[in-house]
């Protein structure tokens, strides 16, 4: 009699994307992703698909945890300035203690600018979290917290890609003063 063995989406996903991570998708190989996902190829293929499916649900996930946590830490916020920098805060300690980077700029060099998928994927995600910075923001500035005549959407932008700067900067320094530094000014220049 064959063994049933229950298979939980979520949790296989997550081992893929540890995998895709530590890797990279092109030196991940679908032995790699088997082994740790520990099913067999042929469930991976009848229940996610191939290892370009996979690889859009790993990156996917990623981008919609990594929101849903940024929500949470934000609500319990008393002020909107508060949250942006909490948001600002953790994303310098991010930096400095995630030695893996992020996910989502190591998929835009490495494959986004060959494959529109990904691309398309990855755009989204950076939409749907400028929006929800501009969303912080404005709460700021409608509250008198930031100063009036700043425009949101802009400075939303201007945050994020901040935040993939630090990380270059970490990965050819390894200075965790100077990414602290970098959150303090950054938090002064926007509230000036």
């Amino acid at each position: 009699m064959a063994r049933n063995i229950e298979f939980n989406e979520m949790e296989s996903i997550e081992k893929a994307m540890n995998v895709f991570w530590e890797k990279g998708y092109h030196a991940t190989s679908m032995q790699d992703l088997v082994d740790a996902m520990q099913i067999n190829r042929s469930s991976l293929y009848n229940t996610i698909g191939g290892k370009h499916c996979l690889f859009i649900k790993c990156v996917t996930s990623y981008a919609e945890n990594a929101i849903q946590e940024s929500r949470e830490k934000v609500a319990k916020e008393k002020s909107s300035l508060q949250a942006l920098k909490k948001i600002i805060y953790d994303k310098a300690a991010w930096v400095v203690d995630c030695e893996k980077g992020c996910l989502g700029v190591k998929t835009i060099f490495e494959i986004a600018p060959e494959d529109a998928e990904v691309r398309k994927v990855l755009s989204k995600n950076n939409e749907i979290y400028i929006e929800f910075l501009t969303e912080v923001i404005q709460k700021a500035i409608d509250d008198g917290e930031l100063d009036t005549t700043e425009d949101a959407s802009l400075m939303a932008e201007y945050i994020l890609t901040t935040f993939t700067g630090w990380k270059q900067a970490y990965i050819l320094h390894r200075d965790p003063i100077k990414i602290k530094k970098m959150s303090e000014y950054l938090i002064k220049h926007i509230t000036r």
